[in-house]
């Protein structure tokens, strides 16, 4: 029985994104396939770039509220991308969010 990788995600570094009030933490990369997990914090009134998912996103807000594709999603709030798909999140009041990219974000 294979053990389980384990980040503790508290004991990590705030990294800035290229899009102003918006922070990440790296938990997991895998260089081979592009797939990723990643904490962002919003700061209330930030958005991040507009981009595009080529193998699809899921994410879980944490804390606070995202604003998404003309909707708003609270704690708890589990939202899943197909592939191909684009959108630009932000937020109203600051979130904390969980995503899982199967593969890099490409940028619009």
């Amino acid at each position: 029985m294979n053990a389980p990788s384990f980040v503790d995600g508290s004991a990590l570094e705030w990294r800035a994104t290229p899009c102003a009030g918006v922070r990440w933490k790296k938990l997991y990369f895998d260089a081979a396939s592009g797939e990723s997990a990643v904490l962002l914090e919003f700061a209330p009134g930030a958005s991040y770039d507009a981009h595009r998912h080529p193998a699809g996103e899921q994410y879980l807000v944490l804390s606070g509220e995202l604003e998404d594709g003309g909707k708003r999603y609270g704690p708890l709030s589990y939202v899943r991308y197909a592939p191909g798909s684009a959108h630009r999140p932000s937020s109203p009041t600051g979130a904390l969010v969980f995503v899982t990219l199967p593969r890099p974000i490409e940028t619009l």
